[in-house]
């Protein structure tokens, strides 16, 4: 049995340090095989190269990845915990809900536009990178549909509902994040994310409500108003003929 640890003990205190030492291990790994795969392409880099390269062990490549592929995805297992997180608390209209998820994946992205773009390029040449990115995406969209189809339970068209918000709320935000890429990481891509947002919101109102928005008029009038001229009022008001 090993002793008590002192009250003294240095080990709290060198906790973090060593949280990031391992931190910066695993941005190592990731750059060293973002640098070889294109360079000398992702089939020919083994994880020997990466390791060697990244100035680690083999074994310490594997406490990190699961595999050579994962380096190219380091941060997705950790965002579809955040953004599920972020459903399962985050209070407010359900559409606007799912945009605060899809803000924290983007931003995950914008904080390193180096690292952003080089697999950008890479999944756009390698077939088997390509797909596992697809992969991830259906993954967001099924924790976005699942969320959805709980919100939208007593609607009649409630499941069919969830995974058409959850598909056009996917799909805007790959168009920001896209551009974003295509610029080379230039632009506000919060901002033009925030405003497709506010585009895709308005137009499932408009959609849910037969295409028209609803609009209150409020009318004051004398009790000896004649109600043709109130109800001509009323249609200029509304814009109605």
């Amino acid at each position: 049995m090993s002793s008590p640890a002192r009250p003294d003990s240095p080990s709290p205190a060198g906790a973090p340090a060593a949280a990031g030492r391992r931190g910066d291990a695993r941005a190592r790994i990731t750059r060293a095989a973002l640098e070889l795969f294109e360079r000398q392409g992702y089939a020919a880099t083994t994880v020997d190269a990466i390791a060697e390269r990244a100035g680690v062990a083999r074994r310490t490549f594997f406490h990190h990845f699961a595999s050579k592929d994962a380096v190219v995805f380091p941060d997705h297992e950790a965002l579809v915990a955040r953004a599920g997180h972020h459903l399962d608390t985050a209070p407010g209209d359900a559409v606007e809900v799912v945009g605060g998820a899809l803000r924290i994946v983007l931003t995950s992205y914008l904080a390193d536009p180096d690292v952003a773009l080089r697999r950008y390029r890479l999944t756009r040449s390698t077939p088997e990178l390509r797909e596992r990115e697809i992969a991830w995406v259906q993954r967001y969209q099924l924790l976005f549909s699942h969320y959805l189809g709980r919100r939208y339970a007593e609607q009649p068209m409630g499941p069919v509902a969830a995974d058409v918000v959850a598909a056009g709320l996917v799909a805007v935000h790959n168009h920001v994040l896209r551009g974003w890429l295509k610029r080379g990481g230039d632009g506000d891509a919060l901002g033009e994310l925030a405003e497709a947002l506010t585009w895709f919101d308005r137009s499932v109102g408009l959609a849910q409500r037969g295409g028209r928005p609803r609009r209150v008029v409020v009318a004051v009038f004398d009790d000896d108003v004649d109600p043709a001229d109130l109800v001509a009022r009323v249609r200029e008001a509304t814009g109605e003929s």
